[in-house]
């Protein structure tokens, strides 16, 4: 399922598999918006950098984006206050419009044509709703004690009625086109990207990284992944999320203009212009990854019908999201090895994240001094704001690993799974992720998830297999999409 952004981005540059072993200065895994921003930080100062994709550029994370770049976070500004107090909410603030305005001016220093324009975000109930009046009443406080120009909002063009917050001075584009052009900049300064070259195993002793086909051996590696890959203590207490997006051509009425976000109890929109057409999109039903209850994308389609006049639905697409346990992202170097490196936990608000991910791990490599370490270091212990979060988190895992194995059903014959069903099962005691296609062919796949052995669940709106323990997930023919696991589900001999 493409996203919207792929309209226009047909003719972008093809980076050819990394085919023998090489050496760099860095390496770089994940060719999105922390990758790039990462590299092209380094080859300006002068480094030799690779960066590795297991994909396309940009078509991970970044390219499932909303294309919002705001100050504040979608969550709210309050509950930050309330956890961290003002001064961090303050430097929030502050980091991530200075990672916006560092958006901005890349974009004009290297023209990259990404429909980039300021926008104000606005935050809105539709129901005069007690506790919802409430919380907006904390979040302006808390986003004016942040520093930020906000006020109470005017109309934002909903064809409802609506009441709250607008805060001035954000920001829109188009995720994949940026990071195309950051891709394209990145590489007239000497960083070599090598697309479709999926990351295997990152042995840090040695200081190299395997994939399929050849070796990188570089005395600092960055796991630009959204999570690390592998086995890392911070997974533990990351919630892992899923959230959907919708696009739709309207017959009448206006395209919203902005950042919304109604608090119903929580929808986002925005419009896009493309070739002189514009769409609308709506974003939300964000669920826990491996937790499929319903028909998302039907949930979304159905909220535009219900509120503008749809002509046609054009583009549907989903992204996942990790959410640190006490709130702030994780930058810099891993515990235990000083030559690596990640970015992760950026909830819904990774492009700005990732943005400022890239700055501060280009400058941990070289040595620089930067204002924003220390504030958002990977090391850091925070144990009072996270311990909640571990505990609960880690109760999940343990519920899903006693229920998917004592819980699972046995299966006789594979021909109980019909054309276009999926199911998991136990056959002859082992765990199967079994699959049959539309047009009958059967896939046969352990169920088994090769980062942390919990059982994979089957995603029927994106046909994907999904961990619901630390989110790592698979395409029908068992191969990693994103996730922290490094190997496929693997095959199992199919039934003559």
């Amino acid at each position: 399922m493409e996203a919207i952004w792929t309209l226009g981005s047909k003719d972008a540059a093809q980076y050819s598999p990394l085919r023998q072993d090489t050496e760099a200065d860095v390496v770089v895994i994940g060719a999105g918006i922390t990758g790039l921003m990462t590299a092209l930080r380094l080859a300006e100062a002068g480094q030799r950098v690779i960066v590795l994709e297991a994909l396309t550029v940009g078509a991970g994370g970044t390219g499932g984006a909303t294309g919002n770049l705001y100050s504040t976070l979608a969550s709210g500004h309050a509950p930050l206050q309330r956890k961290w107090g003002e001064e961090v909410a303050g430097d929030v603030a502050k980091a991530r419009s200075e990672a916006i305005d560092h958006i901005e001016a890349l974009i004009g220093r290297f023209a990259i044509d990404c429909d980039f324009h300021r926008q104000p975000a606005y935050r809105v109930m539709a129901d005069n709703d007690d506790k919802t009046s409430l919380d907006l009443n904390d979040e302006y406080d808390a986003l004016v004690g942040a520093g930020l120009d906000v006020r109470i909002a005017d109309d934002p063009g909903l064809p409802f009625e609506t009441q709250g917050l607008k805060i001035h001075g954000q920001a829109q584009f188009n995720p994949l086109q940026f990071t195309q052009g950051l891709g394209r900049a990145a590489c007239e300064r000497g960083v070599v990207i090598h697309e479709h070259s999926p990351v295997r195993e990152v042995n840090a002793k040695e200081s190299v990284v395997l994939t399929d086909t050849a070796r990188v051996s570089a005395p600092h590696i960055v796991h630009a992944t959204h999570t690390p890959k592998g086995i890392n203590l911070l997974q533990g207490g990351m919630l892992v999320f899923r959230e959907y997006a919708v696009s739709a051509r309207l017959k009448s009425g206006r395209y919203p203009e902005g950042i919304i976000w109604v608090l119903d109890p929580f929808h986002s929109l925005r419009s896009y212009r493309h070739a002189g057409e514009r769409h609308l999109m709506v974003i939300g039903e964000k669920h826990k990854t491996g937790e499929h209850r319903g028909d998302y994308y039907q949930l979304l389609r159905d909220y535009l019908n219900a509120h503008f006049d749809v002509e046609a639905f054009t583009f549907q697409w989903s992204a996942q999201q990790y959410s640190s346990p006490d709130g702030l992202p994780y930058i810099g170097r891993m515990h235990g090895h000083d030559n690596l490196y990640m970015a992760t936990g950026f909830a819904a608000d990774g492009l700005v994240w990732g943005t400022l991910a890239g700055m501060l791990i280009a400058d941990q490599i070289m040595g620089r001094a930067n204002p924003w370490q220390a504030r958002f270091d990977s090391r850091r212990l925070t144990l009072g704001k996270s311990a909640a979060q571990y505990a609960k988190e880690n109760a999940t895992v343990t519920k899903h690993m006693v229920k998917d194995y004592l819980g699972t059903e046995k299966l006789k014959e594979f021909d109980e799974v019909r054309a276009g069903q999926a199911r998991v099962a136990s056959v002859d005691g082992e765990k199967l992720a079994i699959h049959r296609t539309a047009a009958g062919e059967l896939k046969v796949l352990s169920a088994v998830c090769p980062h942390m052995k919990c059982i994979v669940h089957w995603n029927a709106a994106e046909s994907t297999w999904d961990c619901p323990c630390h989110g790592s997930r698979f395409d029908h023919g068992g191969g990693v999409i994103e996730g922290p696991a490094y190997q496929p589900l693997e095959r199992r001999d199919r039934p003559d």
